[in-house]
């Protein structure tokens, strides 16, 4: 299991679809939420030593941003291969960026919006392809090639970025994020 950073400092590099804000913390009575301005990342608490760790919001919102982004993309590019897959799901799986079952669902974990979109799109293409090759042969890597000509940068990519972005925010239990409300936009 990968142990996260146990603590994100002010000014933290935040990575979202290819570009990094700085991590900005702030305590105001608006309510609590988790949000883009200009170039920061801005999560605002009630208090200035909040009892939870700023890593709770954080997660929610980057789950929220891929469970609205990630469907909508899904469907662009299945619609261009070709292929129909059952359902889409965002988890917080430890060590994939996602998967396909037999029964046509695809799995993608929600980290995979800490990369540029060229990257994300590959991973979709990547998930996409097994709807009509279950394996990693040769025809199915031809697949991939034919709609991401660059797949082994970002293959590269993902490789030497992994271990950064799965130690930069932690696996959450479920109960704790429905525990805290914070808004996300």
């Amino acid at each position: 299991m990968i142990k996260a950073l146990r603590k994100l400092p002010k000014g933290q590099p935040m990575p979202f679809r290819g570009s990094h804000y700085s991590l900005t913390i702030t305590k105001s009575m608006g309510k609590p939420l988790v949000k883009i301005i200009n170039n920061k990342l801005l999560v605002n608490f009630y208090q200035e030593y909040p009892p939870i760790p700023v890593q709770v919001p954080l997660v929610k919102w980057y789950r929220h941003k891929a469970k609205a982004y990630i469907p909508v993309r899904a469907a662009s590019w299945a619609d261009k291969m070709r292929v129909r897959y059952n359902k889409i799901f965002i988890k917080d799986q430890e060590s994939r960026w996602g998967s396909c079952s037999s029964l046509k669902n695809i799995n993608f974990n929600w980290r995979i919006m800490m990369a540029p979109d060229e990257v994300i799109d590959y991973l979709l293409i990547h998930e996409l392809a097994h709807l009509k090759e279950m394996n990693h042969s040769k025809s199915f890597w031809t697949l991939v090639k034919s709609f991401d000509p660059n797949y082994k940068e970002h293959i590269s990519w993902l490789k030497d970025n992994e271990h950064p972005l799965f130690l930069l925010l932690p696996k959450l239990p479920v109960d704790i994020l429905n525990k805290i409300t914070f808004y996300v936009e």
